[in-house]
């Protein structure tokens, strides 16, 4: 049983390293997002076509994927298993799909695919659901006894 206690303390010092690893590339998707949004704002009279509005989505939902995943490696970090970590995840997996929404061309792409990412959307928000009730289901019998 030992070993379980290592085991738990090379989780954390791997996870350490992945947050910093992680604050790196916040960092850099955060500047690419302000880098790519600057010469919007020089040029606030200038009308924005969908392509440039749909270019400055991808980057600020790429810098809060990344910051939630950030997260998800922190929660870790600090050894927070369950479903804190789950619903981390889940967050990240509906921001995914959501910016695959943003970038989708909806004349060029199929059927299938459209379908494909709002069955996603379901499951995730289906699994985002349950562990919300099961969070309020087992706090609320822990704070009656």
């Amino acid at each position: 049983m030992r070993w379980l206690f290592h085991y738990d303390r090379l989780e954390q010092v791997f996870s350490a390293l992945l947050l910093i690893g992680m604050i790196g590339v916040t960092g850099l998707a955060t500047l690419n997002f302000f880098a790519a949004l600057w010469p919007e704002l020089r040029s606030a009279g200038m009308a924005m076509d969908y392509a440039q509005f749909q270019s400055l989505f991808d980057k600020a939902l790429a810098a809060i994927i990344a910051l939630e995943l950030s997260r998800s490696v922190y929660q870790g970090a600090l050894g927070r298993h369950g479903l804190v970590q789950v619903r981390t995840v889940v967050n990240i997996g509906v921001l995914a799909v959501v910016r695959k929404f943003v970038l989708v061309d909806i004349e060029t792409v199929s059927g299938i695919l459209l379908i494909g990412l709002a069955a996603a959307v379901l499951a995730l928000g289906t699994v985002y659901a349950l562990t919300h009730w099961f969070e309020e289901t087992f706090d609320g019998r822990r704070k009656e006894e």
